[in-house]
């Protein structure tokens, strides 16, 4: 059967009689009506609550009834009636001869009609009826395949649907379907002849989640000012709407768990079972049953919500349950579950503080990586009492953790203080461990203050921990690792990330390895392997992603592979990936917030942007102030970007003037790099040589190049050495020797397409044009990622020969094969799937026209692939 278009204007029945009339404003939703008409399904079920535009949609569907289709149209109004009245008021719709129309009869009649036939149910009955929904089933099992049934329904019948569905029979929609989008929203608001600001109409989707009955009250008779007040204190005519249309076809029992239930921010049947007293699992099926805007929060189905806009108005209503016998039982369950940070917020709820900080002592730090905890804490650190966060070493501990997290060095210095307060401990056992906490908490804040004792405080720390303090263990090896990096000694930096992964993984801490797999990913890119730095971060993010929502591990995943996409040039998808980040470390409230805002400033310099570049800047300063951010965080790496904004505004000499005082800074105060910008020195030293390249200082500057050069090899940092070289090729040919330049930059361009580094090209396209044309040539048009990533270019080295055969990756995984490591080895090494090595090699053998490993290795040997 050819799919079903909507049909045009002239092909349709245009107001019939038969049909209700449409409401005055009606949203298209052109998407869900295609997806109705074009269905072949027999069985077209709207299942939602009241108010979704259930029956709407089925108005305009049965208008979009082709001429050659026979239309009946039932209103059933929601009450109750019986089989046979059903089929009595079906026998009159079809205009069938006959008062008593029964069952068996109908199903003849319609065996006798000839043509198509599509019958229309609106607002199926309300309540539960074993015999009506039985007697349905029955006539959809029995009636011609010409007749196609659609039905509205604020409950989920009886009827078997899983047949159906698996027959093809069946196309649902469910009141999530059925929600306004941003779209629906802009043609209503359109139609209404009501503007709004961008927030307010934010603020009225995400309040209202897309439920239209909910929308359309909120807007009836409001201006902005009435709009805004009644998303923040309630709307009488929606509470009404509320009461008659949900609440009054319900029990008093039924309607008081509703109630119960819209003081929960998430509940399950276990949790229901808790609460209710053993009936939660019958409560939920049926509210499931009644599409009583119950909201599904993951794919197994085990947690729900109810819709926002009901459980606000339900939380307003009279009838329901004391609110703190509610939140202590809550806080029970969550306890006894081990989800600590939501039995904390209903401990507070039901103003239990004490029972709250008692919980607050069994948080730790992986679970102040999960969702918006630290944020969370940090506000109840503001909300509650100082004594009571003050009333425990544990707690204390805990505290400058969070402030950690978020970089507010400042306050996590005075919190460590408080640990002074607990000296001595009653016996030598728990002052060590006292000692060996407060030596990590003060190696990791070293570090990210960039101060050169975190070495020390870090290593101090790992020799005194215990193994019940494994997660402050991992952080130590990750400071030890940021300190190396900073230091540009790579080789002891992967030592340090390869100890925490290894001891991450021992406690199968998912959220532990994704967070040293981001500063994994940035080594990776320092040292040139900028595709499994991609890879290591892209299977990061999905691993996290089946367990957590939000994370600040998440965002700063995102942000990295965001970087990495920027560094080839991939400009699009980058901006994509920047905003994913920035909006899950805005949600995280993640100090790395700031590389996405450092991130889409160079984007926008790349494009030639300068004002957006410069608001850019202005706004991760701001965001970094707003925040409580320590300075020493971000300040040197925003003089950083200012003056590279400058080079490209050509004032070069307030450009070196801002470098040469931001690296002194640096070095007067002995300070590193703080963490994400490792290489931020050798960074403010190369844009201060092409500064005095700029000026006329060649000789100096080339100098300079050399030395940065010489040192970024000997450290293992490719990328900065690539693009070194390319700095140093445009010094040499300022100063005329034309020959070394084009053969030091035909060296550099290889490199760059090896270690797919765009960045420091785009910077020479600015300042030498025509000579990186002559040396990158291409097709007119061609971009410059084009040209450099093209698989065919005349940059291919002899040796890279191998490169077109074999993938890095499948050289990697070749070069472990001939040293005669294990596939699990080899995944261990790589930090890839097993899965994912054992397809390499099939890939491998198959290029290499071979069997087995050793006939592979050998033959990579003898075609020049791999050094004997």
């Amino acid at each position: 059967m050819p799919t079903l278009a909507i049909a045009r204007t002239s092909a349709l029945q245009v107001q019939p009689a038969d049909l209700p009339r449409l409401p005055p404003c009606v949203v298209s939703r052109p998407a869900l009506l295609q997806r109705l008409l074009a269905s072949q399904a027999r069985l077209r079920l709207l299942c939602a609550p009241a108010g979704t535009g259930k029956s709407v949609l089925l108005g305009q569907c049965a208008r979009h009834t082709p001429a050659a289709i026979e239309r009946v149209w039932l209103d059933l109004a929601g009450r109750s009636l019986s089989p046979a009245q059903l089929c009595k008021r079906l026998a009159a719709a079809m205009q069938l001869p006959g008062e008593d129309t029964g069952e068996a009869d109908l199903i003849e009649r319609l065996h006798a009609r000839a043509g198509r036939l599509w019958i229309f149910i609106d607002d199926y009955p309300r309540q539960a009826d074993e015999a009506l929904d039985a007697c349905l089933d029955r006539l959809f099992a029995a009636a011609p395949a010409q007749v196609t049934w659609w039905v509205a329904s604020r409950r989920t019948p009886a009827w078997n649907l899983p047949r159906l569905l698996l027959q093809g029979d069946l196309l649902e929609l469910k009141g999530e379907e059925l929600a306004l989008d941003e779209t629906g929203l802009s043609e209503l608001l359109a139609t209404l002849q009501i503007e709004l600001a961008d927030d307010l109409r934010r603020a009225l989707l995400a309040r209202s989640e897309g439920w239209l009955a909910a929308i359309r009250l909120l807007l009836l008779d409001a201006g902005e000012d009435a709009l805004r007040q009644r998303l923040q204190d309630g709307c009488p005519v929606l509470c009404d709407y509320v009461q008659r249309e949900v609440l009054d076809d319900l029990d008093d029992e039924l309607r008081s768990d509703l109630h119960a239930l819209a003081l929960l921010p998430r509940f399950s049947r276990s949790l229901c079972e808790h609460l209710l007293e053993g009936r939660g699992a019958l409560l939920l099926s049926e509210l499931q049953r009644r599409q009583l805007f119950v909201r599904s929060l993951d794919s197994s189905g085990t947690w729900f919500r109810l819709w926002r806009p009901l459980a606000e108005v339900l939380r307003r209503l009279p009838g329901a349950p004391l609110p703190a016998s509610i939140h202590v039982r809550a806080c029970q369950w969550f306890a006894q579950h081990g989800e600590i940070r939501e039995a904390v917020e209903h401990a507070l709820q039901a103003g239990q503080v004490e029972v709250a900080v008692n919980y607050l002592q069994r948080f730790d730090q992986e679970q102040l990586l999960q969702g918006h905890s630290v944020a969370q804490l940090l506000q109840w650190r503001e909300e509650l009492p100082d004594w009571l966060f003050a009333s425990s070493p544990r707690l204390i501990v805990l505290q400058a953790w969070a402030l950690i997290i978020c970089a507010r060095f400042d306050d996590a210095s005075a919190c460590i203080q408080g640990l002074a307060h607990f000296m001595p401990q009653p016996d030598a056992q728990r002052q060590r461990k006292l000692i060996a906490h407060w030596q990590a908490l003060m190696g990791v804040l070293a570090r990210q203050c960039g101060r050169r004792d975190a070495r020390l405080h870090c290593q101090e720390a790992l020799q005194m921990l215990d193994e019940g303090s494994w997660s402050q263990r991992v952080l130590c090896y990750q400071a030890l690792a940021q300190q190396h990096m900073a230091e540009h000694a790579l080789e002891q930096a992967k030592q340090a990330l390869d100890q925490g992964l290894h001891l991450a993984r021992l406690r199968g801490s998912l959220i532990f390895e994704a967070l040293l797999n981001t500063d994994h990913c940035l080594l990776l890119q320092m040292r040139g392997e900028a595709g499994r730095a991609a890879e290591l971060a892209e299977q990061s993010l999905a691993l996290l992603r089946e367990r957590f929502n939000h994370s600040p591990v998440v965002a700063r995943l995102l942000l990295v592979r965001a970087s990495l996409l920027a560094r080839q040039g991939l400009d699009e998808a980058a901006q994509q990936a920047y905003r994913q980040g920035l909006q899950e470390a805005e949600h995280c409230e993640d100090a790395y917030i700031i590389s996405g805002y450092l991130g889409l400033l160079e984007l926008a310099e790349s494009r030639g942007e300068l004002d957006e570049a410069h608001q850019w800047l202005q706004k991760a300063e701001r965001v970094m102030q707003w925040s409580h951010v320590p300075e020493v965080r971000y300040r040197c790496v925003l003089q950083l970007q200012a003056g590279r904004l400058l080079l490209r505004q050509r004032q070069t000499g307030r450009a070196r003037e801002l470098f040469a005082q931001t690296l002194q800074q640096l070095q007067q105060r002995q300070q590193l790099a703080p963490s994400e910008f490792y290489d931020l020195l050798p960074r403010l030293r190369h844009c201060l040589a092409i500064s005095d390249l700029l000026l006329g200082h060649q000789a100096a500057a080339e100098h300079a190049l050399r030395l940065l050069l010489d040192e970024s090899q000997l450290a293992g940092h490719r990328s900065l050495a690539c693009e070194c070289r390319v700095s140093l090729a445009e010094a040499l040919l300022v100063q005329g020797q034309d020959e070394q330049a084009d053969e030091l930059l035909h060296q550099a361009l290889g490199e760059a397409r090896q270690l797919r580094l765009l960045r420091p090209l785009q910077d020479l396209q600015q300042r030498q044009p025509h000579w990186l044309e002559r040396m990158l040539p291409g097709e007119v048009g061609q971009s410059l990622h084009q040209r450099l990533f093209e698989p065919a270019s005349a940059l291919d080295e002899p040796a890279s020969a191998g490169t077109a055969l074999l993938s890095s990756r499948e050289l990697a995984v070749l070069q472990l094969i001939a040293q005669g490591f294990s596939n699990q080895e080899i995944a261990d090494r790589l930090f890839i799937s097993l899965h994912t090595v054992k397809t390499h090699a099939r890939r491998i053998n198959v290029k290499l026209g071979v069997q087995r490993r050793t006939q592979a290795v050998a033959m990579a040997k003898a075609q020049g692939l791999m050094g004997d």
